[in-house]
This record gives C-alpha cells, structure tokens and sequence, in this order.
C-alpha cells in the first residue's frame, strides 16, 4: 500500500512541475511580447472610433520600433567593443 502511494504522489509531483514550466513560459511571453501586444490593441481599439487616428498611431509606433531597434544595434555595438 505505501508503494501505491508513493508514486500517486510522484505523478501529483510532475504534474506540479509541468504546470510551473507552462506558468514560466506564459510570464517570459508576456514580459517580452506584451508591450508590443498592448501597443497594437490599442491601435485597434483606436482604429473603431477613429481610422485616420488609428494610421497615426501605427506610424508612431513604427518609429518607435525603429528608435528602439537602433538603440538595440547601438547597445550591443558598445558591448562587442568594450575597452
């Protein structure tokens, strides 16, 4: 009977770390996908009132990603040359 128990327990236990790595895996996407996500749901949600505003606020986004890409390039630049 001990034996039985043990390994329902054991299975409990990888259930439990199979759910850990999912909830890991949801946190990492969120950390690096959801301000882009948030971005582009509220380009969306501005698009339904106001289309002219909505490609407004598409542009801007897209010099932001840019400004952004260039201060990434710029970074890591400055880390394969350091001194």
């Amino acid at each position: 009977m001990k034996f039985k128990s043990q390994k329902k327990h054991a299975v409990m236990m990888e259930y439990v770390i199979i759910a850990v790595l999912i909830a890991a895996a949801v946190v990492v996407a969120v950390i690096m996908f959801g301000k882009n996500v948030s971005k582009e749901m509220n380009v969306a949600t501005q698009s339904m009132t106001d289309a002219k505003g909505a490609a407004t606020t598409q542009q801007n986004l897209k010099n932001e990603a840019a400004k952004d890409i260039k201060a990434a390039n710029e970074h890591e630049k400055n880390m394969h040359n350091y001194q």
